[in-house]
């Protein structure tokens, strides 16, 4: 029986904790156990509606998750804590 794919909430809401403390494409890929194409897709999806900016950081690209990022990674965190019952 293989593992059932996450779906694509967790894998924003993993994101989103990553790029807490900012994160480069190839940090968030590791650290949110993803490939590159599901990172590019995700991380479109959280820059347009201002979830995650882009900031330069030592002179690298990298991603920060806003005060709006914020406020959905808590709400995410917290349904998914309703939702496995802890």
């Amino acid at each position: 029986m293989s593992p059932k794919p996450r779906d694509s909430l967790l894998i924003i809401r993993d994101i989103l904790s990553v790029a807490v403390k900012r994160a480069s494409t190839p940090e968030l890929v590791y650290r949110s156990n993803i490939n590159f194409v599901a990172a590019e897709n995700s991380i479109t999806r959280l820059l347009l509606p201002g979830m995650l900016e882009t900031v330069v950081d030592e002179g690298k690209s990298k991603f920060q998750t806003t005060p709006l990022g914020a406020e959905a990674l808590s709400k995410l965190t917290e349904v998914q804590k309703l939702v496995e019952g802890t």
